[in-house]
């Protein structure tokens, strides 16, 4: 599992998400982002930059992804986890990589759809599953935007499961449960 923290965060909060998810068998790798954001670090700027962060992190993402694979990882056994902003680029390199991925899990995030997306999906787009979870209390990211960004991956053939929870803007412990239970019905329909 690739993970990918939020804007202003980064990889050390996730350093115990091994024994935090429990699930033995998955291995973990942890980013940092590229740029400094105040005392973290951001995925990519603010507008009007915001759309060349995006490809130019999906273009390292996607070596990422080839590197691993190089190396004996198969695609459909790697998944994304990402928070916030780390949630966005999840999406934005499952929706584009060219071979499906073994899924995205998203929390507390939000997309950025570019013009003509849904033309350029790929049929590995589609088999990649996803799990999203938001709160109702989010202060950062409205609830409505990402449910109507979730209607909107749906409604183009992909297979997404929206959790709504009563949080904010934060991964709770009570999320772990709903990840492990979506990665073990995962894992269980690939095979």
């Amino acid at each position: 599992m690739i993970v990918l923290h939020g804007r202003g965060d980064s990889y050390k909060p996730f350093r115990k998400f091994d024994e935090e998810l429990n699930i033995p068998e998955m291995n973990y790798l942890l980013l940092n982002a590229p740029r400094k954001f105040l005392t973290g670090f951001s995925w990519y700027g603010e507008p009007p930059y915001q759309k060349e962060g995006v490809l130019r992190i999906r273009s390292k993402m996607f070596e990422l992804l080839n590197l691993l694979e190089n190396h004996g990882w198969k695609t459909k056994d790697i998944f994304l986890f990402g928070f916030s902003q780390g949630c966005l680029i999840s999406a934005d390199v499952a929706l584009n990589y060219p071979k499906a991925l073994g899924g995205v899990i998203g929390i507390s995030g939000y997309f950025h759809f570019f013009p003509r997306w849904r033309e350029s999906l790929t049929l590995a787009a589609k088999k990649t599953p996803w799990i999203m979870t938001h709160g109702f209390k989010d202060e950062i990211l409205k609830y409505e935007d990402t449910k109507f960004g979730v209607e909107k991956l749906k409604s183009a053939g992909l297979n997404v499961e929206f959790v709504s929870l009563n949080k904010k803007h934060n991964l709770e412990e009570d999320e772990f449960p709903i990840i492990r239970r979506w990665l073990k019905e995962v894992a269980v329909s690939t095979k």
